[in-house]
């Protein structure tokens, strides 16, 4: 089950006209434009904290947030430090973002993070009983 088309502009912008002319309240607005009460509530709050009342979905989805000399920067720096964390990378490369917008940019350039050989199992030994 997808999303719902957004509401077109003009149907947004009827039912808050219609609220700020006092033409009825949220409930009576849903009923006459065949939307959720809540929904005018948005878009009132929208319009009385924003200015308008304009889908804000227009740029869903994941951005890139490093440009080109940045991503530049990190291949070079996955190549010389290949055993840096996540964390020592962002914090010294000076990235935005979050520690995991630094994560996803790595896994875009094809870094994937392994757990180290060199490091000690982490078996649990099972010891017999000594027999005595």
């Amino acid at each position: 089950m997808g999303r719902k088309p957004a509401l077109s502009q003009d149907l947004r912008e009827r039912i808050v006209a219609a609220y700020e002319r006092g033409e009825g309240s949220y409930r009576e607005l849903a009923q006459r434009f065949g939307v959720s009460k809540p929904y005018v509530g948005k878009l009132v709050r929208q319009k009385r904290e924003l200015g308008h009342c304009r889908c804000l979905l227009q740029n869903n989805g994941r951005k890139r947030l490093l440009d080109q000399e940045q991503q530049d920067r990190l291949r070079k720096h996955l190549q010389e430090h290949p055993d840096a964390t996540v964390a020592q990378r962002h914090e010294e490369l000076k990235l935005p973002g979050s520690e995991h917008a630094t994560y996803i940019a790595c896994r875009r350039l094809g870094w994937r993070y392994k757990k180290s050989r060199s490091e000690r199992l982490s078996r649990i030994v099972k010891t017999s009983p000594s027999v005595g």
